[in-house]
């Protein structure tokens, strides 16, 4: 046995991935390459995970290449390994033919070992490509669940006030963007599969190109044109992100824009229109003396809640049959308008917070995090806890949003309660709803995986459209989306499945999904990149990306502005949300000094995601049929 050789032959299987084991070193290699080159930043923009794609390019261009250097070496150790063993081993006996003629056998033949050790190679090379192809899907299944997780709790409350016109702004982003991506096809003479690929670069939208390329290979187009969307998009991405965030910065010098103006305006829109509030009061309407506070809180409405009243030198958790005074001070919680009622029943509104007042040390307020699944779907009134602990929850804090702690509201696995009481009364509280950081952290498993079923199965019902020649399906990049938007609103089924995923680990799955996904779509596609990316084609479709990027969004933009008047800060969020561009996002939010923005962004994500997803399908389907 000679040890060097074999050595050097598995090393040679590592880095040409004619092994599990080199796959497996390939994806590690490029992730993290890609990563750290992701935080380089050039004039203050990374592109972040995006150049995983690029390194794994890189990576199987150099070493994966039939025609490398790498791979010959592979072959020709294999064959010369294989030519020792030959010729090391004891020659066969001659064989006598049915003449009486003595056969001796030939020697070794270099030729035959040679097809056969390559024809080893290539065997394992197309298992590769199907593992390979399974590992890209399934990463893409992780994003875009993990994305819709991420938005999907506040996205319906979102599309009420300005999240309904901040919507059709960012789809009117979308269908000019698929305009300007057929003038491309028509003007620049482009192949739409080349389009399609450019398209989805230009706005950093890959779940559109997944769709995409699904689409293209359900309608059998040769290899070459998958090709090409591959290189299209790889080619486009980069100066997509240019694109997107140069028009951010034409329209701020287009307006003469000083963002901390826009910044002070938008944030004090949003406090006027916040929902929660608190009020003072003092009890001077005989009308309602000795009525109980459930009944005032009933009168009130809008989730009003009294959580204190003091009388004297004495504050109190009022449970829901105290009966109200002549004097008595009160500290309650709810929507303005409810509160705006409350004063009117009650009396008097008075400057000082009694929350203040010297009186109150016995009332605590904390935070208590529901992980009790036993008290999941219950609602505020049917848990009673002024009644059965002594205390009351004024809030409900879900997903960064606070909510009206009224008689409606159920609990969800993780909201924050916001809770008034005296010490033991609080600890009651949270002995009844777990309030257990171990709890909070315990993986929802089934949930999770329940949830990505649905949504596989979801993405492939197909969806008639009067006109195309194919039924549209949302595909993996669109029903995991669908199903995490839906999933992640409801918050549970039953008290025992929670559609809840904690924060840091949506965070892993949502960045070593998209990092699996790209990984593998450079390593699959090196080749047809580097045939299209240094040639004068790579160059049209450089200005094509530019193009597709920025003419929507300059129309979208001028338009809000002038017509709507629409705030700097929102119109950032809503076009960087119109691409679905972190990037872009992260511009926005360094040139605001905060995370407005992100606001708007996650306003228009969801829709903007479905509308990439079916609208690149839609694109692929019509020109494929001309």
């Amino acid at each position: 046995m000679n040890w060097p050789d074999l050595l050097w032959t598995m090393w040679l299987e590592i880095v040409t991935g004619a092994t599990p084991a080199g796959w497996i070193v390939a994806l590690g290699v490029t992730i993290a390459a890609g990563v750290a080159l992701g935080h380089i930043k050039v004039f203050g923009v990374s592109l972040g995970v995006t150049t995983v794609i690029f390194a794994a390019i890189a990576y199987s261009w150099a070493l994966w290449s039939p025609n490398g250097m790498a791979h010959h070496a592979l072959v020709e150790t294999k064959v010369q390994i294989e030519m020792a063993r030959l010729q090391a081993a004891p020659p066969p006996a001659a064989q006598t033919a049915p003449d009486g003629t003595v056969v001796t056998p030939p020697p070794p033949d270099e030729a035959a070992v040679r097809a056969k050790v390559e024809k080893s190679v290539e065997d394992k090379v197309h298992v590769r490509k199907e593992v390979l192809e399974f590992i890209r899907e399934f990463g893409l299944v992780l994003f875009v669940y993990c994305i819709g997780m991420m938005v999907g709790p506040g996205f319906l409350q979102s599309l009420r006030n300005q999240g309904v016109r901040w919507n059709i702004m960012a789809g009117s982003v979308v269908l000019l963007g698929l305009g300007v991506t057929a003038l491309v096809v028509v003007i620049a003479g482009q192949h739409p599969t080349a389009a399609v690929g450019v398209m989805s670069g230009a706005i950093t939208n890959t779940p559109g190109w997944a769709a995409a390329q699904a689409t293209l290979k359900e309608l059998k187009a040769p290899a070459e044109q998958i090709g090409m969307t591959v290189s299209g998009y790889a080619v486009a991405y980069p100066f997509g992100i240019a694109g997107i965030i140069g028009s951010l910065i034409t329209l701020r010098m287009l307006f003469g824009i000083r963002p901390k103006d826009e910044v002070e305006a938008f944030a004090k829109a949003n406090q006027a229109a916040a929902g929660a509030a608190n009020i003072n009061l003092k009890v001077s309407n005989p009308g309602i003396i000795g009525k109980s506070v459930a009944h005032v809180d009933a009168l009130a409405g809008d989730g009003v809640v009294v959580s204190r009243v003091q009388r004297g030198d004495e504050q109190l958790v009022p449970k829901p049959d105290f009966s109200l005074a002549l004097g008595d001070l009160l500290h309650a919680v709810g929507g303005k308008e409810g509160l705006a009622r409350l004063q009117e029943i009650v009396g008097e509104r008075i400057d000082d917070d009694i929350r203040e007042a010297q009186v109150c040390h016995r009332l605590l307020t904390r935070e208590v995090v529901v992980t009790n699944q036993h008290v999941v779907g219950d609602g505020i009134a049917k848990l009673d806890f002024p009644r059965t602990c002594g205390a009351t929850v004024t809030r409900i804090k879900r997903h960064g949003k606070e909510l009206l702690a009224d008689d409606d509201a159920d609990l969800h696995f993780a909201d924050r309660l916001v809770v008034v009481g005296d010490e033991m009364g609080i600890k009651r509280v949270e002995e009844r709803v777990g309030n257990s950081s171990a709890g909070l952290d315990h993986p929802q498993l089934i949930g999770l995986f329940l949830g990505i079923a649905v949504g596989i199965v979801l993405g492939q019902i197909p969806i008639p459209i009067p006109g195309l020649s194919q039924p549209v399906k949302l595909g993996l990049a669109g029903g995991p989306i669908v199903a995490a938007l839906v999933f992640s609103s409801m918050g549970h089924l039953g008290k025992h499945i929670i559609f809840h995923v904690a924060k840091g680990a949506n965070n892993l799955m949502r960045e070593f999904g998209i990092a699996l996904f790209l990984a593998c779509v450079g390593l699959l596609s090196a080749q047809s990149f580097v045939t299209y990316a240094f040639s004068m084609q790579g160059l049209l479709w450089i200005v094509c990306a530019l193009c597709i990027a920025m003419i929507p969004l300059l129309i979208v933009g001028i338009v809000a502005r002038v017509f709507f008047k629409e705030n700097y800060t929102a119109l950032m969020g809503v076009l960087a949300g119109s691409c679905t561009d972190p990037p872009a996002l992260a511009f926005a939010n360094g040139t605001a000094g905060n995370e407005l923005p992100g606001l708007a962004y996650a306003t228009v994500y969801p829709l903007t995601m479905l509308m990439r997803v079916v609208g690149a399908q839609i694109f692929v389907l019509l020109w494929m049929a001309t």
